[in-house]
């Protein structure tokens, strides 16, 4: 295995000096995976988060802009706080993904590539990248936690289950308890948008909102949500918002979705829907759900989700704790956080400087660990 470090520099920040190091990796085809290494500048406790990208197109970076003048990166933001904590990081850019300076993604991505790319080849990547750290001297004794968030929780599974590349441990963020192609379908259901709806209308907390709670509601929370009148998304005509209005609502453009994957249409998809190819999704659909996969796991697995979720339903979650418990799965840690949603609130902590309850938890646990 081949590997090039191509510059070494230090940053300043909450008072700590992190070494940084580029490295490229060449992975099991010859392809080169791009990273970056974080080392804290003194108490290093022989511990390493590596961060396992989730859907689409990202880079080591990850940069992002909020309104018209934040602009941040989100591995600096895990980067440092375990730097804090003595613990090393390591993020990596996907496949034919590099970093780049125009809005809103900040990256360059080979499209025709990238369309190619698929769950399995991101585990092979993975487990190469595993391989080359554990290999690095200043490791070799090292815990390996992988940190999958979102999608990235499958793709971490799976490297434990194959155990080509051993890890010692799962963090899994935002986990989705099925395959993807039916966490999909379950975000087109209404049951994702009633989430997200519920958190500003629902005041009297009855999992419906009557068209007062709508109407009397911020009127920030309603252009936040859409704009749209009571009527217009009252789709069954009963006078209150469930699920079914929103599934009625969301029907036509599942079925493009739908569609445009059974057909192949890349670009519809990823100018449309989401930055990836149908050969993502497709593959997907044929994995066994992480509900399964994990309960069969006898490494740590730690599982952080928040209640109000709009991309991985909550009750999945509970349900692999529950399953747990019946079976003595004593490896498996769930800890769900109110008022969370998918990224536990890592936004809050950008705009806000301060560290939210469920991150903050992920960073002791993995201190403690």
């Amino acid at each position: 295995m081949k590997a090039k470090i191509t510059f070494i520099l230090c940053i300043l920040c909450s008072f700590q000096i992190n070494a940084q190091e580029i490295i490229h990796i060449s992975s099991f085809d010859g392809e080169v995976i791009e990273g970056r290494l974080n080392f804290p500048s003194a108490g290093f406790k022989n511990k390493i988060v590596i961060d396992v990208p989730s859907t689409g197109p990202l880079t080591y970076e990850t940069k992002r802009k909020i309104g018209t003048s934040i602009v941040y990166k989100l591995h600096d933001y895990f980067a440092n706080e375990f730097a804090k904590r003595g613990i090393a990081y390591f993020s990596y850019s996907t496949r034919y993904t590099v970093p780049d300076t125009i809005p809103p993604y900040y990256d360059k991505v080979n499209k025709d590539k990238f369309f190619s790319y698929t769950p399995s080849v991101k585990v092979k990547d993975l487990e190469e990248i595993i391989k080359f750290l554990r290999n690095d001297r200043r490791l070799d004794s090292c815990c390996f936690i992988l940190l999958g968030q979102s999608a990235g929780a499958i793709i971490a599974s799976l490297v434990a289950e194959r155990n080509l590349a051993p890890v010692d441990a799962l963090f899994l963020v935002g986990t989705p308890s099925d395959d993807v192609y039916t966490t999909i379908l379950w975000q087109h259901s209404g049951a994702a948008s009633m989430i997200n709806y519920r958190k500003f209308f629902d005041t009297n907390k009855d999992s419906i909102i009557q068209k007062s709670e709508y109407e009397n509601g911020d009127p920030r929370a309603i252009r936040r949500v859409g704009s749209k009148k009571f009527d217009e998304l009252d789709m069954d005509q009963d006078s209150v918002l469930t699920a079914e209005d929103f599934r009625l609502l969301l029907q036509p453009r599942l079925q493009q979705i739908l569609t445009a994957i059974e057909k192949n249409d890349n670009d519809w998809i990823w100018n449309n829907f989401y930055r990836i190819g149908t050969q993502w999704i497709k593959e997907h659909r044929t994995f066994e759900p992480n509900k399964t996969r994990l309960l069969r796991l006898d490494l740590p697995i730690l599982i952080f989700h928040g209640e109000d979720d709009a991309n991985s339903p909550v009750e999945g979650i509970k349900q692999i704790q529950r399953m747990a418990y019946e079976s003595q799965k004593e490896n498996i840690e769930v800890f769900v956080f109110p008022d969370h949603g998918h990224s536990l609130e890592f936004l809050f902590w950008v705009v806000r400087d301060s560290i939210p309850d469920g991150l903050e938890t992920l960073f002791d646990q993995a201190e403690k660990f």
